[in-house]
């Protein structure tokens, strides 16, 4: 540890930043030749040099992306192992100040000429807090380690587990789903429990693993994470915020308090998906038995991921209402910008997985849907951010998702069938887009919802849904839809707004314009009849057309859509205007240099509500 140099880690994520920069301005000047590409080039040929071009961007981007987690990882190992090292080096010059001598390991002891009982317990008190310091050190360093290489896109091989004096191997995390079944399937019902009980936290998030072993060894760690600060609060007498408040003072380190955050919002999440009043009932998720499950009929939960470290501390989670494994249709929804765990966008009380799960099992009780709440991804901070108008993290997240949902058939039961709907939400819907077309995710049907841009995606035949079909809903008074590149109003809507989305408009075409292809369903809000921010919000709420609509395609039944009259007429082109302006239904927008504005034949129809499905 004293040999060590962790300054020179942040000299490294400085010299990175140079070169991120670099790169950015170089990615900038491409998507400017590019699009002057697109507007003057013509042709078969124009067509392959384009998408060529495209392929090569979006590989600079996972470049770009792989880069700042690097920084990342550089910048945060430096900062807290320079804080530890001063912080030992402090306390053993201290010690020796005070005539203690301190090993290389740690030990403390009183000089002979120093004796007595009270100074070799004080001694042993050092020893312990400064072994204690020793093991975080070491623990931050191999965690930096492993950050730093995940970044640059190397694996780490996993630590064995001793199993009844056995040492196994687990596969490491980018084993295909199918190898990782593979071993799992070759282990002992034995190996399998025992592992189980010892809960490695990679086992949680391995695709390939089964979802109920996942669930048990992810809701174990997150256990952990919450007894490492609230069992080292109850030792010292003081609370759990006195330790998140200064968690160096108690042994632990700021990773410690980032994973107990995290999981006290995945837990918050977990008992409100389950049915639980947390205003009344204190107990933790883990207390909560299937026996009392079953018996309250409360909602069938799942930890189907957890990594509360992921993407510098936002950390990652996924769960799950019903079993996706057991459940003929399986809906995983995504969220958009501005959502992460230590966010709490799985914790603060919204109700997009339960409405689309509760309507999935009055719609068709006998097939149940199971729907994955997935923050697997980074997303852009909030609409400031200015990676929002940047695909990047999309594309990022789209390789992110389609390795999970992928996953999915692995291990699914293979005598039932399985009907697969992903689910888009604001810029979800790009990462959705993004993980189809650049990144092969295969499903039945998506969805996407207020749509700002399909990035990857040029057509719904992009989607490569072979059988199934690609839904857009809409609403003609979200102003995010409108911001998509299928139609001139893009850039003076976004001027007008205050640029919700940066001051470059748009991530793409607009999914909801008549020359994309897909099938658009009814998604109007009630009372609404201009432009509302708050209506890119509403998608999911109960007896909404647009839930309906995604209920029925969450359970395969999407072609009764038509029969129900909730399909939606596409956006579509008219002669351009001579007034300079274009008429919604929220006030006439200058436009001066329209040349084809847009009709939305919604805008003047009144949203509806009462369609929800009730219990039978």
């Amino acid at each position: 540890m004293r040999a060590s140099h962790p300054e020179k880690l942040l000299d490294a994520a400085s010299a990175l930043g140079g070169k991120i920069t670099q790169l950015e301005t170089i990615m900038a000047g491409e998507r400017e030749e590019l699009s002057y590409l697109q507007q003057s080039w013509q042709g078969d040929a124009a067509q392959a040099a384009i998408a060529k071009g495209l392929q090569i961007l979006g590989k600079q981007e996972r470049f770009h992306t792989r880069l700042q987690e690097l920084q990342s990882a550089l910048q945060n190992g430096g900062d807290q192992l320079s804080a530890l090292r001063k912080a030992i080096l402090d306390l053993v010059e201290s010690l020796q100040m005070m005539g203690f001598s301190v090993s290389d390991d740690g030990v403390v002891k009183p000089h002979q000429w120093l004796v007595g009982r009270f100074l070799n317990g004080l001694a042993e008190k050092f020893t312990k807090f400064l072994q204690k310091l020793l093991q975080v050190f070491d623990e931050t360093d191999q965690s930096t380690a492993a950050a730093i290489a995940e970044a640059c896109g190397s694996s780490i091989p996993n630590p064995p587990v001793k199993v009844s004096g056995q040492d196994i191997q687990i596969p490491s995390q980018d084993t295909s789903p199918e190898g990782v079944k593979k071993w799992w399937d070759s282990l002992t019902d034995g190996q399998r429990q025992a592992l189980i009980a010892q809960h490695p936290p990679i086992l949680g998030n391995l695709n390939g693993i089964p979802a109920d072993v996942r669930d048990k060894v992810n809701v174990q760690v997150m256990d952990d994470d919450l007894n490492r600060v609230e069992h080292t609060a109850q030792q010292h007498g003081v609370s759990p915020a006195d330790v998140v408040k200064d968690p160096g003072r108690y042994g632990l380190s700021a990773n410690d308090i980032t994973r107990y955050q995290n999981a006290q919002k995945t837990q918050e999440g977990l008992l409100h998906d389950l049915g639980i009043d947390t205003s009344k009932d204190h107990r933790r998720y883990s207390e909560i038995s299937d026996e009392e499950k079953a018996a309250r009929h409360l909602r069938p939960t799942m930890l189907w991921a957890y990594d509360p470290t992921a993407f510098n501390g936002k950390g990652k989670a996924a769960i799950a209402i019903g079993n996706p494994d057991k459940s003929p249709n399986t809906a995983v929804i995504v969220p958009g910008t501005s959502s992460s765990v230590k966010g709490g966008w799985l914790s603060d009380g919204h109700n997009d997985a339960i409405n689309l799960w509760k309507q999935s099992y009055y719609a068709d009780p006998d097939h149940p849907t199971a729907v994955i709440a997935w923050m697997g991804y980074d997303t852009p901070a909030d609409f400031t951010d200015p990676n929002i108008a940047n695909p990047g993290l999309a594309r990022a997240g789209g390789d992110l998702l389609a390795w999970d949902v992928n996953s999915l058939g692995v291990t699914h039961d293979s005598g039932i069938p399985q009907h697969v709907t992903v689910i888009g939400h604001s810029y979800g819907s790009t990462t959705v887009a993004d993980a189809f077309a650049n990144s092969g995710m295969r499903a039945n049907d998506a969805v996407l919802l207020g749509c700002p841009g399909t990035d990857m995606a040029h057509s719904a035949a992009d989607f490569h849904l072979n059988g199934g079909k690609l839904y857009v809903g809409d609403a003609s008074t979200d102003p995010v839809g409108w911001i998509g590149e299928g139609h001139s109003l893009t850039n003076p809507l976004n001027d007008m707004l205050g640029h919700p989305l940066g001051s470059s408009a748009g991530l793409g075409a607009d999914p909801a314009h008549d020359g994309f292809g897909a099938t658009r369903f009814q998604a109007e809000v009630p009372g609404t009849t201009h432009l509302n921010p708050s209506d890119h919000s509403f998608y999911y709420h109960m007896g909404s057309e647009s839930l309906r609509s995604m209920t029925d395609i969450a359970t395969g039944h999407g072609d009764n859509l038509g029969n129900e009259g909730l399909l939606a007429k596409p956006r579509v082109d008219v002669p351009p205007v001579t007034t300079g302006q274009v008429h919604t239904p929220f006030g006439n927008i200058p436009v001066p240099k329209l040349e084809s504005p847009i009709y939305d034949p919604e805008w003047d129809r009144p949203g509806t509500l009462g369609h929800d499905y009730k219990p039978n």
